[in-house]
């Protein structure tokens, strides 16, 4: 045998061998093709051969290069898909506590003085769960379920904070349970229970934005447009928010109440709507309530309030016409707002005074006048100011100071401190409503979560 054919042969075979397998391990870099230049030099291989080994070579590291790539985009279209999905899936806890010292005159019915730590002060501690999906590029669900709770007890539910305890057991989500679908273009629309515009309203349009202590929230109780079941909050409700025109959005809202079997007895309407542009900012509402599964309408609201904004400066007033219907003419006049027997005027006005955007003072003037047969007993008037300062979003800390001026022979319940409850009251007997002046100090700090 030939030695130099065998050698050749062998040397051919090899690198047959060699750059075979480089198709699935080599690279067509700078060391192989040096590798093919030394044997073309010696003559180990031809010119050819060099040039149809290096193609080959070249093509099978396309074709890995292609399968790579599409490997990396079958990845990164299942990483954007599952992005996709998460983007339009949303989970939210939310909520707020304050809490602080209260000083206040004649703040039982036996009209003793009372101090100790306060409950929610400002506004009403809350925590909420609020789950969303987006059905399409405008419609978007979401699911809320948000509850009261009380800072000084624990208690959970309806009105934890103030009485803590409820006939027949407190709902756990008091403030919301409901569904609702949100679309720019259509508006939006809410099924369950929830609030209704009043009481969004009370809130924006009050210079102590319906502060508990010494704010709109107390005298909406009294007179009957807060607080009772189905004026400002409403269970088996559907209610309907426009999108804005002009400025303008209409909010409407529907709540079937009474009993199991006779739904339409306690059934309650609300229509209203909201204008802003620039600085000035309308709200009105009208509510028709059956309170206590009336059968006839016994609690008539008419809201309209006004506010304007320049620079650090934001003034409020506004007027609420609560009446019954029902009632003989002239009425009476009681707290007890679930038997629809108030008749009343209610003028309100304030003002927001922002010294600098963490620093701020707030004032606000209340007078009630009492429209029903005990014939101006009730009127009273209410003062409150206070200082707040918000070092972070998220944090308040305030000090505010209300007084109350009352007829000498009223004969309703009021207090400054909405729903305050004594520590040794039992069962939410022997709350704070007293038929006297009141006056008192609040300080405490709320926290937004």
């Amino acid at each position: 045998m030939n030695l130099d054919f065998s050698r050749t042969w062998w040397a051919r075979w090899t690198v047959a061998a060699v750059l075979g397998m480089g198709a699935g391990a080599l690279q067509a870099g700078d060391d192989l093709r040096a590798l093919l230049e030394i044997l073309l030099e010696k003559g180990i291989i031809t010119q050819e051969e060099y040039n149809n080994k290096l193609k080959k070579v070249a093509e099978a590291q396309e074709i890995k290069e292609f399968n790579q790539a599409q490997d990396i985009r079958k990845a990164s279209a299942e990483l954007q898909k599952r992005a996709e999905a998460e983007r339009k899936f949303s989970t939210e806890i939310y909520g707020q506590v304050s809490a602080g010292y209260y000083a206040a005159s004649n703040m039982t019915m036996a009209n003793q003085d009372a101090s100790g730590m306060s409950d929610q002060p400002k506004g009403n501690n809350r925590i909420g769960l609020r789950l969303g999906r987006e059905l399409d590029d405008d419609v978007r669900a979401v699911v809320t379920l948000e509850s009261n709770f009380s800072s000084r007890t624990g208690a959970l539910g309806r009105d934890a904070g103030g009485y803590g305890y409820t006939a027949g057991g407190n709902p756990v989500f008091d403030r919301e349970a409901n569904f609702r679908l949100i679309s720019k273009e259509k508006g939006t629309i809410i099924f369950g229970r929830g609030p209704n515009l009043q009481n969004e309203l009370s809130s924006a349009f009050d210079a102590r934005q319906n502060w508990n202590f010494g704010g709109l929230k107390p005298i909406g109780r009294y007179v009957g447009f807060h607080g009772a079941s189905g004026i400002n909050r409403a269970d088996k409700m559907i209610r309907y928010i426009s999108p804005a025109f002009n400025g303008f959005t209409v909010d409407t809202a529907v709540a079937f109440g009474g009993v199991p079997e006779d739904e339409q007895k306690g059934t309650n309407y609300y229509l209203g709507g909201r204008y802003k542009k620039g600085g000035f900012e309308l709200g009105y509402n009208h509510i028709e309530a059956r309170l206590a599964n009336a059968s006839e309408v016994n609690n008539r609201v008419d809201f309209l309030a006004a506010k304007y904004t320049l620079d650090k400066i934001t003034l409020n007033a506004g007027v609420v016409m609560t009446r019954n219907p029902s009632s003989a003419v002239g009425g009476t006049f009681s707290t007890t707002t679930a038997s629809g027997r108030v008749d009343a005027d209610t003028f309100f006005a304030g003002a927001v005074y922002r010294f600098m955007p963490a620093f701020s003072w707030n004032a606000g003037l209340y007078q009630v006048h009492d429209r029903s047969s005990s014939k101006g007993k009730n009127d009273l008037s209410m003062l409150a100011t206070g200082l707040t300062w918000s070092p972070y979003k998220e944090w308040d800390f305030f000090i505010d100071y209300a007084s109350v001026s009352r007829e000498r022979d009223a004969t309703a319940a009021f207090t400054l401190y909405d729903k305050w409850i004594p520590d040794t009251s039992t069962n939410g007997t022997g709350y704070s409503e007293s038929k006297k002046g009141q006056s008192g100090v609040s300080v405490g700090a709320l926290f937004r979560f």
